[in-house]
């Protein structure tokens, strides 16, 4: 019983230093050929946009709003894969799905 409480606690601990590293580590995502860039972190926070000036001059709304979503969405895929990585490399196995909603 002690045993498994101290690797809880150390398997807290790891998880907690991944999450430190995945909010440093930075990770951009574009569509539209890169006239839509997003800069988010391993953490799944999006920390900038930016939108090349063209896309503002032509005023379609609508391909603006599905430039940001595809950028948005690649920035979320590219941090889940290296929250998987991280979460691999710490503790030595892929987590389950849905994990990442319980640590966060």
């Amino acid at each position: 019983m002690l045993k498994n409480l101290f690797d809880m606690q150390n398997l807290k601990q790891k998880i907690d230093e991944m999450k430190e590293e995945l909010k440093k580590e930075r990770i951009t995502s574009e569509s539209g050929g890169g006239m839509v860039k997003v800069e988010g972190n391993g953490y799944g926070d999006i920390l900038k946009l930016d939108i090349e000036d063209s896309l503002l001059k032509d005023h379609d709304k609508t391909l603006l709003e599905d430039l940001i979503i595809a950028a948005v969405s690649m920035s979320k895929e590219k941090s889940k894969k290296m929250f998987q990585e991280k979460m691999q490399e710490a503790i030595g196995f892929l987590p389950l799905d849905g994990i990442q909603d319980l640590i966060s």
